[in-house]
């Protein structure tokens, strides 16, 4: 029988893995590692810091957008539907004295003598140191004195004239006199309250002109309580809301 000899024989683990280390070692030293791409690493990270950036403005913006879209919104931008306009409050008026406040806005207007002021077709109306004048359709001139002494105008009061037509159109008119600059005329009549014009000349004459036209409705006119006066009270106002003067008449 033969025998195996020695160099033939297994090695020990340790042995072994000696032998593998040697063996690897010497590959590795026959091995020349490559050059680390340093500028191309330096390169992707600026890049991929540049996205990262600019990712979060985008979203920054974005957050800052949505509270200017809503303050534009409510800022009552024109051209939307369901928007709402913002209404200034109307100033607070002052009441004039005494307590009572003037009810309408009225008309006033300062005349030259003879100065000719149309009502309506047909009618017009004018004034003269001496008094008040106008004129109707188809009717001759007419006057009223202020000199002749049938108005007392040491004392405030109010005169009326009343002129009616087939459609219901009434032409109210007259002379008021007493203290203080005219600012309203306001009239009750049959059919409802107006508001007057006042005709004054420069200066202080004392006394002045208002006319009014009115509709009577023809239930009016045909009721049997209807005596055909129109005109019920004429008040004049100044500018403070005191009364100038003041007047009833029967209607």
């Amino acid at each position: 029988m033969s025998h195996p000899s020695r160099s033939q024989q297994p090695q020990s683990p340790a042995a072994e893995a000696e032998r593998l280390r040697e063996a690897f070692a010497e590959v590795a030293y026959d091995v020349t590692p490559s050059v680390v791409p340093i500028a191309a690493i330096a390169r992707e990270g600026r890049r991929r810091r540049r996205r990262r950036t600019a990712a979060v403005l985008g979203a920054a913006c974005g957050v800052l957008l949505v509270p200017l879209a809503v303050v534009m919104l409510r800022g009552g931008v024109p051209g939307g539907q369901g928007e709402r306009e913002q209404v200034t409050p109307p100033a607070a008026s002052v009441s004039p004295s005494p307590s009572m406040s003037m009810p309408h806005a009225g008309k006033v207007r300062v005349v030259t003598p003879g100065e000719r002021v149309t009502v309506s077709p047909g009618t017009k109306i004018w004034l003269t140191e001496d008094g008040k004048h106008w004129t109707e359709p188809d009717q001759p001139t007419q006057f009223r004195s202020v000199t002749d002494g049938n108005l007392d105008l040491s004392s405030p009061g109010v005169s009326l004239q009343e002129s009616g037509r087939e459609d219901g159109t009434v032409f109210l008119s007259g002379i008021f006199y007493g203290a203080g600059e005219p600012a309203l005329v306001e009239i009750r009549t049959v059919a409802g309250d107006i508001d007057g014009t006042a005709l004054t000349l420069a200066g202080e004459p004392g006394w002045g002109v208002w006319y009014a036209e009115v509709k009577v409705p023809e239930s009016v006119r045909s009721s049997s309580d209807f005596l055909g006066g129109v005109t019920e009270r004429v008040t004049v106002y100044d500018s403070a809301g005191g009364v100038i003067a003041s007047q009833e008449f029967s209607s």
